[in-house]
């Protein structure tokens, strides 16, 4: 409380989540920041995750959650404030994962339906393209979805 009456303003504004500005340059940083970091995450999957079987959901699951959720943290390098606390932290970047996993499982199925040879496997597909885009985008539109809910009462207590 001191250090903010010694230099006379408050760290972040509680309006900042409800401006379009900030919105659109947290997307313009995220999004790009989440296809690395999900195109790391699929790397992350062919070194680690084993190799499926035809109709193994299991493993395709676990490639397509570790995608999402690869995308989401990177993501998070431009909504890591966005709640004030470690609880909202977390909190967005779980819901961003949501949204990544959600994301990707869209993008695996419509793409699936216009690309050819599907494998989610090899990493310079195009349907591994099109599923790291999907997890990207919908990590980062569901966290600027929570941002924008988090100036409604629902979020201000975390």
């Amino acid at each position: 409380m001191e250090q903010q009456k010694l230099f006379g303003y408050k760290y972040k504004l509680d309006g900042v989540n409800s401006s379009i500005g900030i919105l659109i340059v947290r997307l313009l940083v995220g999004t790009p920041i989440s296809l690395v970091a999900g195109f790391v995450g699929n790397i992350f999957n062919g070194i680690i995750v084993p190799s499926p079987t035809a109709g193994d959901e299991l493993a395709f699951l676990a490639r397509v959650a570790v995608l999402g959720y690869a995308a989401s943290a990177g993501g998070m390098i431009a909504w890591f404030n966005a709640l004030e606390s470690k609880t909202g932290t977390f909190f967005i970047w779980f819901i961003a994962g949501i949204g990544g996993l959600t994301g990707a499982t869209i993008a695996y199925f419509i793409g699936s339906v216009y690309i050819e040879h599907v494998d989610v496997y090899i990493l310079n597909q195009q349907l591994t393209q099109v599923v790291i885009m999907g997890a990207a985008i919908g990590s980062n539109v569901v966290a600027s979805i929570v941002a924008v809910l988090s100036t409604r009462a629902i979020f201000r207590d975390m």
